[in-house]
């Protein structure tokens, strides 16, 4: 598993404007912007929300291809992951990036849209 890097942003960006989810992230984004939520809260969060997301069938192609850069696999061998190493994987893309700061950068970006 690879860093978050900066096309990273941009895949999220276009999975959120794919999605039409702007509205339903706001308040995860808020709460990283303003420092109110630990790093670990946005990573459980995150996850939560990512699951949530993930049951609306217009958003769940283009979450397989986000995470598909991080994890270093396909679209394809994300979406036939068994649900334990999918869990396991984001639990480690959480601990191992600043996650604060990339929603922190997320909250910037959507705000001045």
């Amino acid at each position: 598993m690879r860093k978050l890097q900066t096309s990273d942003i941009f895949n999220a960006l276009r999975l959120i404007k794919k999605a039409n989810l702007r509205e339903e992230i706001k308040p995860i984004l808020k709460l990283a912007s303003e420092g109110s939520m630990q790093v670990e809260d946005i990573g459980i969060e995150g996850i939560i929300s990512l699951i949530e997301i993930m049951s609306e069938k217009k958003a769940e192609q283009a979450i397989y291809e986000v995470l598909a850069a991080p994890f270093e696999m396909t679209a394809k061998e994300v979406e036939q992951m068994d649900i334990i190493s999918l869990a396991e994987s984001l639990k480690i893309l959480a601990q191992e990036n600043d996650l604060k700061g990339f929603f922190t950068l997320l909250a910037g970006l959507i705000s001045k849209k």
